[in-house]
């Protein structure tokens, strides 16, 4: 199944401590962008590299990344609007959308996500929930649900191109604060999404601690 991919790098990743972009930080003799990208440079199917990043980083995300695959967007305000950005220069049928920050995904959950647009328009990698979860309101808990019906949302998110592309069109016009691609078609679509097993080690660098587990990978 042919496909592009969105790499949505164009954050800042202020939580890191870092006075640089979190992508740019050296992971096993490269950076973390390299490695978040190279599963796709190397996967035959995917035939689109839509990088969205800031545009006054293009000149440095060029001297790591030079491939025919590999186009540039600029990036938006909001990882919403990035995204958005990314979806007007596919030219595939399915797209899939991936954080610049989550260097090990791997060809194995690529390829399931492949195998489930193949049955659906919507499919995402989730993990379940370790940890207890307590809903708090004004610094007390007030609930504690059952975490088996929860799990946790993680990237790449893939989707028949048409539709999320309807999706996001629908959210400019709506003052929704949405934490993915997913939930914009939660809210704009009665299409069911596909979960797809994701890893505990795909995380997503986000805070100066995932940067010292970085160094020990």
């Amino acid at each position: 199944m042919k496909y592009s991919v969105i790499i949505v790098a164009a954050g800042k990743g202020t939580r890191t401590k870092l006075d640089y972009n979190k992508v740019f930080y050296p992971m096993n003799g490269t950076t973390v962008i390299q490695h978040t990208v190279q599963p796709f440079i190397e996967d035959i199917d995917c035939k689109q590299i839509i990088m969205v990043i800031s545009k006054q980083e293009q000149s440095i995300f060029t001297q790591h990344l030079q491939h025919q695959k590999i186009q540039y967007v600029e990036g938006g305000t909001t990882r919403q609007e990035s995204s958005y950005n990314g979806l007007q220069a596919v030219t595939s049928t399915y797209v899939m959308i991936h954080d610049g920050a989550r260097p090990f995904i791997t060809m194995d959950q690529i390829h399931a996500l492949k195998q489930a647009l193949l049955y659906d328009d919507a499919a995402l990698l989730m993990v379940p929930v370790i940890d207890t979860i307590k809903e708090v309101k004004d610094g007390y808990v007030v609930h504690t649900p059952n975490r088996s019906n929860y799990q946790c949302a993680q990237t790449p998110q893939a989707f028949k191109t048409e539709l999320i592309k309807k999706c996001h069109e629908q959210a400019k016009h709506n003052p929704n604060l949405v934490s993915d691609d997913a939930m914009l078609v939660e809210l704009y679509s009665s299409t069911r999404i596909k979960v797809v097993e994701g890893s505990y080690n795909n995380i997503k660098v986000t805070t100066s601690k995932d940067l010292v587990d970085l160094s020990k990978r």
